[in-house]
C-alpha cells in the first residue's frame, strides 16, 4: 500500500508569498576534490543554466558536476528505471513527485536534517514516514500566456487581461483578434508531457480544486465510476482546447508544432496567447523585444458551476524534486550532492541562478530576493492573491506518457471526443488491474 506523501498544500503555497527571511550568507563551501556527481534534468530549457552553475560550484569545491538531460521522447520515469536497472543511477535525480515517491524509500538519501528543510523543504518537499527525501526546486503555474502588448497593437486599443471572464470571451477575442490581422492567434505544444501532463491534468485538479477530491476522482476512474463525457470539467476542459486548437497557429499539422518556434511566436507578437507554464520564460526571453508585455491567465471555461474558481484561478504546484541516490553512489557523493542544493538555495551565487538565470519561484522561505521576469512576476501574483489551484497529486509514473500520446491522436484529428474519453477512461481502470 502506497504510504501518504507530503506536498505543498494550497494553504502552505499562500503563506510563501513574502519569500522573506535571512540573508543568503549562510554557506560555506565544503572541500570535495577529486568528488565526481552526476545529476539528472528532467526540465531541459533549463539544462544550460544548470551546466553553468555545476561549473561555478565546482569551481568552490573541487568536485565535478556533469549535468545530462533526456530526451523529448524520454520520459523521467523511463530514464530513472534504465539507469538503476544499469546499477549507474546519477547522484541527484529530479523528477516528477511519483518518480521520487515510487523510489525514495529504497533508493533516496534521507535529507530530513539537511538547514533547507526547515525553510520551506518540509513543506514542500516529498515525505515518506516522516523522513524527507527530495529537494522542491521550485514554484511553477501554467496557464494561458498572453502578450498584451501584440493584443493592443492588433486591435489598436487597451486590453484588461481581467475582461475575459469565460471560454465566450476569450472566443470573441479570438475572432476579434483574427478581423484585425492576426490570422493564427494562439500557439500550441504537441509534446506528450504539454498535452497529457499540463492540460489533461486540470480535469482532475479542477474538479473542486481540492487534493481530497483528485484523489476520489481518480479513484473513481480507476474503479470505472467516471463517464468523462458526462462530467463538467472534462467537457469544459475540451470545449477550451477545441477553441485554442481552431485558432492555433500549427493547426495545419499540429504534431509538427516546435517549442522554440511556439515561444518565438508569443514573445514577437505572431500569436496572441500560449498555453505553457513560467518556465517557458527561459526560452521567450530569448526572443522577446524590450517594452514588451505579457502574463498569464487562467485557462478560461464556460462550465463552472461545479467550480467557479476555475476561471479566476491557475493550476500551480512545487513540481520538480531532486532526490540523492544512495545506493550506486558513495557517502562522499551524496555529501557533495548536498552541499551542491546548499549551495543552490543559501549561497547568493546559487540564489541568482534559481531566480535571476532559471527565473524560477522558489519554494523556500530564507530567500528574499525577487523574481526578476514578467512571467514569474505574473504567477507570483496570483499566489500572493491564493489564487492558484495547488493539487500536488502522484500520478502514476507513466501517465503523461501514456495519456499524452492519447491525445495527441485527438489533437491531430485521427480519434474523436468520445473515443478519447474511453480510451482516458480505459488508462486509468487497466492500472487498478
Amino acid at each position: 500500500m502506497k504510504k501518504a506523501v507530503s506536498t505543498a498544500t494550497a494553504m502552505a503555497l499562500s503563506m510563501m508569498v513574502g519569500l522573506m527571511g535571512v540573508n543568503a550568507s549562510a554557506y560555506e563551501a565544503g572541500s570535495y576534490d577529486g568528488v565526481s556527481i552526476t545529476m539528472l534534468n528532467t526540465k531541459s530549457e533549463l539544462q544550460d543554466y544548470l551546466v553553468d552553475a555545476a561549473a561555478e560550484w565546482g569551481e568552490l569545491t573541487g568536485a565535478s558536476l556533469d549535468v545530462y538531460t533526456i530526451s523529448d521522447s524520454g520520459s523521467p520515469s523511463q530514464e530513472i528505471a534504465a539507469r538503476y536497472a544499469a546499477n549507474n543511477a546519477p547522484t541527484l535525480i529530479m523528477g516528477d513527485v511519483q518518480d521520487v515517491t515510487d523510489i525514495c524509500e529504497e533508493y533516496g538519501a534521507d535529507l530530513s536534517n539537511e538547514s533547507w528543510a526547515a525553510n520551506g523543504g518540509e513543506t514542500y518537499g516529498v515525505s515518506v514516514d516522516g523522513k524527507l527525501y527530495s529537494f522542491p526546486f521550485c514554484i511553477e503555474g501554467r496557464g494561458l500566456i498572453y502578450n498584451k502588448t501584440a493584443i493592443e497593437e492588433t486591435l489598436g486599443e487597451e486590453w484588461d487581461p481581467s475582461s475575459v471572464t469565460n471560454m465566450d470571451d476569450l472566443a470573441a477575442l479570438l475572432e476579434k483578434l483574427v478581423e484585425n490581422g492576426m490570422e493564427y492567434p494562439v500557439a500550441l505544444n504537441m509534446e506528450d508531457y504539454a498535452l497529457g501532463g499540463h492540460y489533461l491534468t486540470q480535469v482532475y485538479e479542477e474538479q473542486d480544486s481540492t487534493m481530497e477530491t483528485t484523489s476520489k476522482f481518480i479513484d473513481d476512474l480507476k474503479a470505472g465510476n467516471v463517464d468523462l463525457m458526462s462530467n463538467q470539467r472534462f467537457t469544459a476542459l475540451m470545449d477550451t482546447f477545441d477553441l485554442l486548437a481552431q485558432y492555433n497557429i500549427n493547426k495545419d499539422d499540429p504534431l509538427a508544432a516546435d517549442y522554440a518556434t511556439n515561444c518565438a511566436d508569443l514573445a514577437e507578437g505572431e500569436v496572441a496567447f500560449y498555453f505553457n507554464g513560467n518556465w517557458a520564460w527561459a526560452e521567450i526571453s530569448s526572443y522577446i523585444e524590450d517594452g514588451t508585455e505579457i502574463g498569464i491567465m487562467p485557462v478560461m471555461q464556460n462550465e463552472t458551476s461545479e467550480n467557479e474558481a476555475v476561471n479566476s484561478s491557475i493550476c500551480g504546484s512545487a513540481t520538480k524534486q531532486v532526490m540523492i541516490d544512495k545506493e550506486c553512489n558513495d557517502e562522499q557523493q551524496q555529501a557533495a550532492a548536498k552541499d551542491f542544493l546548499n549551495w543552490l538555495v543559501e549561497s547568493e551565487e546559487g540564489q541568482s541562478v534559481l531566480i535571476e538565470q532559471c527565473s524560477l519561484i522558489p519554494a523556500f522561505t530564507n530567500i528574499d530576493k525577487d523574481v526578476t521576469n514578467m512571467l514569474a512576476q505574473s504567477v507570483q501574483n496570483y499566489v500572493k492573491e491564493g489564487k492558484v489551484i495547488n493539487v500536488p497529486y502522484s500520478y502514476p509514473g507513466d501517465h503523461w506518457q501514456t495519456v499524452g500520446a492519447l491525445m495527441q491522436k485527438y489533437f491531430a484529428g485521427e480519434t474523436d471526443r468520445a473515443t478519447f474519453a474511453t480510451e482516458i477512461q480505459d488508462y486509468w481502470t487497466g492500472l487498478a488491474k
